[in-house]
């Protein structure tokens, strides 16, 4: 499907709001050019990713396993995304409660309670990493706002009011590792073609990483057939690859079913050997923990009503909690 749009938010115009609401409600996927990473910069976060997953002892990332805020380490079949199938063979690391106007990783978020301790190997790294999230939450906020003036919300100010940089959410920047495959580590656990499997995202907006040579991403946009993401290059010089940018649950329930949440998966691309690891960057993007999700102020909104929502609207904390449940139900504590 090399067919996903690709929206430039360098310059922004009424192409540009066009082209963003057709790509979130017809597919859910596109990508987003005109940001403002380096390739330098993408390359140092996939190196202090790779070094963190295959240098750090095991027993050392276990003490920061994964905890019901989703911040921490989540080992080898730790997550199960599609719940028909048997748990997807990779390792994790979230961070979590992020104050997007400092920088600030895994913070404490009430009185007295403790900064969720980050692996040692991170704070010697986390000038980097807090620079990359600044950057990966302006420019979620400049899509969300194009969003906003592409649905023509009553308020333009509507999302960049509910994602405010210092305030609490369940954004999270993640770094993920797909081990190499032996033939001796195959069993009944986790299906070898499959990376990750088939899923919707949970939150607003989901930002990834491209790399060349890594393609894999399949969508379900018709609900039956699966076609594949290909690699597209920036047409800023030395600006990084576009992110993949996908709408999530909450943003499709938010906007009453109007924006969709595409079912995907990543499989081995062709000609991909299982011999090499294999890691993505991932930005998931939610609202402050006490947004409420009544269905967006937006004409086009009340005409589509795909979605019905029931008179008391969860906060997006709620249904964050409700989600991370259902994957981890078996682990998280």
């Amino acid at each position: 499907m090399g067919s996903l749009r690709v929206v430039d938010i360098s310059k922004p115009s009424g192409e540009t709001t066009s082209s963003l609401f057709e790509a979130a409600t017809l597919q859910g996927f596109l990508f987003i050019d005109g940001h403002d990473f380096s390739q330098l910069e993408v390359d140092e976060l996939y190196a202090i990713s790779q070094e963190f997953f295959c240098t750090v002892p095991a027993e050392v990332k276990q003490k920061y396993s994964i905890r019901s805020n989703n911040i921490g380490y989540t080992d080898f079949c730790n997550e199960n995304l599609d719940p028909r199938k048997a748990r997807d063979y990779k390792e994790g690391y979230n961070f979590g409660n992020i104050n997007f106007e400092d920088g600030t990783l895994n913070r404490s978020i009430a009185e007295g309670e403790p900064e969720d301790s980050i692996p040692p190997y991170f704070k010697d790294r986390e000038v980097i990493i807090q620079n990359a999230v600044k950057k990966l939450h302006a420019n979620a906020r400049k899509i969300l706002g194009l969003l906003a003036i592409s649905l023509k919300v009553e308020d333009v100010n509507f999302f960049v009011e509910r994602f405010r940089p210092a305030e609490v959410s369940g954004t999270v920047l993640r770094f993920l590792r797909y081990p190499l495959i032996r033939e001796s580590d195959l069993d009944d656990m986790f299906d070898p073609t499959i990376r990750a499997g088939a899923h919707t995202d949970y939150g607003a907006l989901t930002m990834l990483f491209q790399r060349q040579g890594e393609q894999g991403l399949q969508l379900q946009v018709d609900g039956e057939n699966w076609t594949d993401v290909d690699f597209v290059a920036s047409t800023h010089p030395g600006s990084a690859p576009p992110f993949i940018v996908n709408i999530g649950d909450l943003m499709s329930y938010w906007t009453n079913g109007l924006l969709k949440s595409t079912i995907h998966r990543v499989k081995f691309s062709p000609g991909e050997t299982r011999q090499s690891d294999r890691y993505s960057i991932v930005f998931f993007v939610h609202p402050e923990n006490d947004s409420t999700l009544i269905p967006v102020p937006s004409k086009y909104i009340k005409q589509a009503a795909v979605l019905k929502h029931d008179s008391s609207s969860m906060t997006a904390s709620q249904y964050l909690q409700k989600r991370l449940a259902e994957t981890y139900q078996h682990r998280i504590t």
